[in-house]
């Protein structure tokens, strides 16, 4: 078992918390290699905590042993599923969110949740360079998935681990 990291919650109140869950968001928690670095980071939304978000996604990669190609893809598309939220979500400002990411038991994949407790609102048509983002996260990912109801909106990414990660 890993040393408690500050930030970082028991795996107790991760499989609390993936019993508020979509049904593939809690699979996806409920499967996860907790013997193994991961990330489960329940924030408040500000903008100013995308930046550590970020940092924090890219260091978790490199302790999964990831490739430079497949760090950059997953923090593109996490830092793109956090901004969503963090935007669209809660139009005024307020609420949380969580990120969690990490490999599941068989090693085999690694997975990016992003639920936040938000309003759901329509994606907009491509303008001006907006309205690309989801597009964006299902290109980088080996699977995108989106859930939203009254609880909120889920993101689920996935990526299989190539044979020489």
């Amino acid at each position: 078992m890993q040393p408690q990291e500050p930030g970082r919650l028991p795996p107790t109140a991760v499989w609390t918390w993936a019993e508020s869950l979509p049904d593939l968001a809690a699979d996806v928690v409920t499967d996860a290699d907790l013997t193994q670095p991961y990330l489960h980071v329940p924030v408040e939304v500000l903008p100013s905590r995308l930046a550590p978000l970020r940092s924090r996604v890219l260091d978790w990669t490199y302790a999964v042993g990831l490739l430079e190609h497949e760090r950059q893809d997953i923090v593109m598309a996490t830092d793109e599923a956090l901004s969503n939220a963090m935007e669209h979500a809660f139009p005024d400002g307020m609420g949380k969110l969580t990120l969690f990411a990490a490999r599941d038991r068989l090693a085999r994949a690694v997975h990016v949740v992003v639920s936040d407790n938000g309003t759901w609102a329509a994606p907009l048509s491509p303008s001006a360079g907006r309205g690309m983002g989801l597009a964006m996260m299902d290109r980088l990912a080996d699977v995108f998935d989106l859930h939203h109801d009254e609880r909120g909106t889920t993101v689920v990414l996935r990526w299989s681990r190539r044979a020489n990660a």
